[in-house]
């Protein structure tokens, strides 16, 4: 008798506790912007108001997993788009396994080749058996992912599709996603030489919110850059007492001098934020 008491109890907690879990998660007519604490790494998810679920990059080990488990339904196996900004192990390592787990509707990249790779190239075969469609990167081309959200691709050029860089960084995914009067630039790893074609380029980069580039390297956040930019917040991705001491001090202060408040996964870990 006792026994079948607490099983019923216990099936009980868990039923509420789910309903609790889907009522939070219900969609609120806002843009959420989840930057996940991955470590030291890169793993963005956009939520649209209706629920579209937009994932950029996969971090350095299985952590966006978990994470994806905590912020999507229990019953929402779907990723509408899927970004890979560049194929470095920080960004991609999850996505391998976020592959088998969630139905991809779409994956976008820059269609790079990379050497000794055997992690990208694993990626690269799956999504070809399993995602139904994949699109090049091309600042000629935005997205409509419906629900008033546009992202906007600022860069890489389209000719990049199939070229063998030395260094993926420069050729990082780059996209300014516009919800109502709200933005934000998601820059994967670029560094000024990227940053400086950008300017060069025209496209207006003016956000709200920036995804400090290459998780605060002294490589990155060129003052010109930031100055086009104009954020009034600033998110750094990157993992506690790191090996490469991201985010660089000097970065930092020149976030500081331009008066752009920072906020850091390292410290905080998962960063959520809303545009209504």
């Amino acid at each position: 008798m006792f026994w079948r008491t607490g099983i019923i109890t216990g099936f009980l907690f868990v039923v509420l506790t789910l309903t609790v879990r889907e009522l939070f998660l219900v969609p609120s007519g806002d843009l959420r912007i989840h930057t996940l604490d991955v470590g030291q790494g890169d793993s963005i998810l956009l939520v649209s108001p209706s629920g579209k679920n937009i994932l950029i990059d996969g971090g350095p080990d299985t952590s966006a997993l978990e994470h994806l488990g905590k912020y999507l339904s229990f019953f929402d196996r779907r990723i509408d788009l899927l970004i890979l900004t560049h194929p470095d192990l920080d960004h991609i390592t999850a996505l391998p396994d976020i592959l088998k787990r969630y139905r991809i509707e779409t994956i976008l990249l820059t269609g790079i080749q990379k050497n000794n790779a055997p992690r990208y190239e694993s990626f690269l075969y799956q999504i070809t058996q399993h995602t139904p469609s994949i699109i090049v990167a091309d600042p000629a081309k935005d997205i409509d992912i419906g629900d008033g959200l546009i992202l906007d691709i600022i860069w890489p050029p389209r000719s990049t599709a199939r070229t063998k860089p030395s260094k993926a960084n420069n050729t990082s995914v780059v996209i300014r996603a516009v919800f109502g009067s709200g933005s934000i630039l998601l820059t994967g790893d670029i560094e000024t030489k990227a940053e400086m074609e950008i300017l060069m380029s025209g496209a207006d980069i003016r956000s709200d919110i920036l995804k400090v580039p290459h998780h605060g390297s002294r490589t990155s956040s060129s003052t010109w850059f930031l100055l086009a930019i104009k954020p009034a917040l600033a998110i750094v991705s990157a993992g506690r007492d790191n090996q490469f001491g991201h985010p660089h001090l000097e970065v930092m202060e020149r976030y500081r001098h331009f008066g752009i408040p920072v906020r850091n996964t390292a410290e905080e870990g998962t960063i959520s934020l809303s545009f209504p």
